[in-house]
């Protein structure tokens, strides 16, 4: 009787310390990605401009083979119902690893290049995206605009795919300046 109960007990303390290690590896031992609250506005002295996004890996593991994806909605377009969506390059689309505590920061727009779109909207949209000189004037077409930015990326030790994405940057959401850790403040 004795052993019977030293099995059982055994066994429950088995499958929850099991339990344990794989809520912790799956759900505490993770990467986590930081965004900035708002998008920096580079000015540079010829007058063009580039906007960047900035983000940090605060999770308790490093992220391999990490996609970046700049991904922008259009409302409304030329009285069209509903969201348009189209995705542009980055200047690092890929980064082979993001370690703890490392940050990017991402160009999202740059007014010396021309756009280069990952998925091609609808001609209407893109003529006018194509004619606008900054990031303000692509967030005021229609009448709501955003631009959003995705991470995907492998767990560095479990190997899972996972995807984190910014909240949503509106027109209000550029300062002129640069960053400082994931803060945006004026260069001087």
């Amino acid at each position: 009787m004795l052993d019977l109960l030293i099995n059982a007990l055994s066994f429950f303390l088995g499958v929850l310390g099991s339990f344990l290690v794989w809520w912790l590896s799956v759900h505490y031992w993770t990467p986590a990605i930081k965004f900035s609250h708002e998008l920096a506005e580079y000015r540079l002295s010829d007058g063009s401009s580039f906007f960047q996004c900035a983000f940090e890996n605060c999770g308790k593991r490093p992220i391999v083979d990490v996609e970046i994806l700049v991904r922008i909605g259009v409302d409304k377009h030329l009285g069209a119902t509903g969201w348009a969506y189209h995705s542009v390059r980055s200047n690092a689309s890929r980064v082979p690893l993001l370690a703890c505590g490392k940050r990017r920061r991402v160009r999202v727009f740059d007014t010396r290049d021309k756009i280069d779109f990952v998925d091609i909207p609808s001609k209407s949209i893109r003529e006018q995206i194509e004619q606008c000189e900054s990031l303000r004037d692509v967030l005021e077409l229609g009448e709501d605009a955003a631009l959003r930015v995705h991470v995907f990326g492998y767990d560095s030790f479990s190997g899972v795919r996972k995807h984190f994405q910014s909240e949503p940057y509106r027109i209000h959401d550029i300062r002129i300046g640069t960053f400082t850790d994931l803060d945006v403040v004026r260069k001087t």
